[in-house]
């Protein structure tokens, strides 16, 4: 008798053999004439084929990506790559410190030409050159392009030089046939003059079409301002050079007077301000005046008055004024008086020999009074909306916790079981966000508010442990330099904003806007959060890793935060290192 778990094996065996059977004869597979690969049939057709599986256990092992060049600054690093709006780095780069940013944009060549040996300037007039040269590389740097300064060096290595020097040029033509060659040299990008400055908004349409790139095909020029600013690429430019060699006109004054016309295609020059002479004399006559009296001054007041445009036109695109995001006031005064004390600096009028005047580009401008100056708010929650500048500072988990405890002795108990995940993120964010959303997708929201398209030019962001720590203390001086050029203007400075000029007595700008904790105590518990920070050996060390464990998607926004201005600052002394054999390079402030 066969046994009863005997039975049950056969019949199992017995099944399966059928089964193969049934399979084995389905109609053969006929070949697809197209592909000439085989047509599956019967109920072979459904089974999936092993190489279309991809099983985890097959994949690759996740390698860290490699360290790219300049991406570490401080306690700072990142890793520049298109999957940045991701909700945690670390799921890219398995380095939970090293934050993933957006690939930085490519950068414009915009060159002007400054000939210092064409005349015998005092050394009063060299530096009044040298701040209108600064004025104008940080004007561009804001908007995206990279500026550089050319001399006569460039145009002498131009092969068209010795020919152009053979000519019997009007002195006029001469100097603008070294301009076009000194561009000719270095290649494709634009060439502008000193005195033409971008005046609007990053996002303007006409500056946007210049980032992209120029014409192959043609010059563009820009109607109404002359010789202000070109974009051509490099075999154009020299092939306009060669043209006007070629048609020896010795009595013309600049080279527009003898290219042919069909080379250029002519644009409406809607952002760009042109200072030149004309204007001046027309818009500016007090400038024009004191230019002929003492050329210097002229010339300082001119950057002067060009600043204040600048600062005007920033003024007039935000016309619902400046947001200094601040959550839970009734602890965060001190957490966010540096960022008002930059605002109301940003809200104020810069010193102007014209106070009322408008650029020469926009003379229906609204110019800046302080009767009615920008307006400053303190929202707890960020907006996303065009009209407003907003200006974001950004706590430490840790340093959150403590300003909320009100003691800097905060317990891995009291964060686990008294405090909200993700507090800081939830609430700023509470106005652009469904309720039910989780702190990772919060996350990527704040960074495209912080890195996006739309937020470059209309937001700044830092996090608290870089500012001042003292009551009243203003803002260091090398970080407003940095703010100066994402603006792209000289920020108003007194002894309220720059510590340069602060004085002994240090003054709060929060007197109708106190914290009800007091905001010596909350400096006092910014300070020793900022120190246990930055001390990998204290005995605080357990509890701040277990304020971002519980606060994962507050961290990796923190982090983005500090990587992403560190960044900035780390390209633009690359910049201005690689500038360095260049004239303009100095010419400094």
């Amino acid at each position: 008798m066969i046994p009863h778990r005997s039975t049950a094996l056969i019949s199992i065996v017995v099944f399966v053999a059928l089964l193969l059977v049934i399979f084995s004869s389905s109609p053969s597979p006929t070949s697809d004439p197209l592909t000439g690969e085989e047509e599956v049939t019967g109920p072979a057709k459904y089974v999936p084929k092993l190489s279309n599986f991809h099983l985890p256990m097959f994949r690759p092992a996740a390698h860290e990506p490699p360290e790219q060049k300049n991406s570490t600054s401080g306690e700072s690093k990142w890793y520049s790559h298109w999957e940045w709006i991701n909700p945690f780095s670390s799921s890219i780069t398995l380095d939970e410190g090293r934050s993933v940013l957006p690939p930085l944009a490519d950068r414009p060549f915009i060159y002007t030409y400054y000939d210092a040996s064409s005349e015998k300037h005092s050394k009063e007039e060299e530096n009044a050159d040298g701040q209108l040269l600064l004025a104008w590389r940080r004007a561009w740097y804001a908007q995206g392009f990279r500026p550089i300064i050319l001399g006569r060096g460039e145009a002498m290595n131009n092969p068209m030089y010795e020919a152009v020097q053979r000519m019997n040029l009007n002195p006029d033509l001469e100097a603008d046939m070294f301009r076009w060659l000194a561009w000719g040299n270095m290649g494709t990008g634009l060439l502008a003059d000193v005195h033409c400055f971008p005046m609007a908004r990053v996002d303007d349409a006409l500056l946007s079409y210049l980032r992209r790139g120029v014409d192959p095909a043609q010059i563009s020029r820009f109607d109404h301002i002359g010789s202000a600013l070109f974009a051509g690429d490099k075999v154009r430019i020299n092939d306009a050079i060669h043209n006007a060699i070629q048609k020896e006109n010795t009595q013309a004054k600049s080279m527009l007077e003898i290219i042919s016309p069909e080379l250029f295609r002519v644009e409406q020059p809607t952002a760009l301000a042109y200072y030149s002479s004309t204007s001046i004399t027309n818009h500016y006559p007090e400038i024009a005046e004191k230019i002929v009296r003492s050329p210097a001054a002229g010339r300082l007041a001119l950057v002067e008055l060009i600043n204040s445009h600048l600062h005007n036109t920033f003024q007039n695109a935000f016309p619902a004024g400046i947001a200094v995001l601040k959550p839970f006031p009734k602890y965060t005064t001190a957490l966010v008086e540096p960022s008002l004390r930059l605002a109301k600096a940003l809200a104020q009028c810069s010193t102007s020999p014209m106070p009322s005047s408008c650029p020469p580009s926009n003379q229906k401008c609204h110019p800046c009074s302080p009767d009615k100056s920008l307006v400053i708010t303190q929202p707890s929650m960020y907006k996303n909306t065009s009209q407003l500048f907003t200006i974001g500072t950004l706590p430490h988990p840790y340093t959150l916790v403590s300003l909320q405890n009100n003691t800097e002795e905060v317990t891995s108990r009291y964060i686990r079981r008294e405090t909200e995940r993700d507090a800081w993120l939830k609430e700023v964010t509470s106005t652009v966000a469904d309720s039910e959303l989780g702190g990772s997708s919060r996350a990527v929201i704040l960074k495209e508010a912080v890195a996006g398209d739309s937020a470059i030019g209309s937001s700044l962001w830092m996090t608290v442990e870089s500012l001042p720590a003292e009551a009243g203390q203003a803002l260091p001086s090398a970080l407003l330099d940095e703010f100066e050029w994402q603006l792209g203007f000289k920020i108003p400075r007194d002894g309220n904003v720059d510590q340069k000029n602060e004085g002994k007595a240090k003054e709060s700008m929060q007197h109708a806007n106190p914290s009800e904790q007091g905001i010596e105590r909350e400096y006092d518990l910014l300070q020793k959060a900022r120190d246990a920070i930055k001390d990998k050996k204290n005995n605080r060390v357990h509890i701040k890793d277990m304020a971002e464990a519980w606060n994962l998607a507050d961290t990796e926004v923190w982090r983005f935060v500090r990587a992403y201005r560190a960044r900035s600052v780390v390209e633009r002394r690359r910049w201005e290192d690689e500038e360095k054999d260049f004239v303009g390079a100095r010419l400094k402030e």
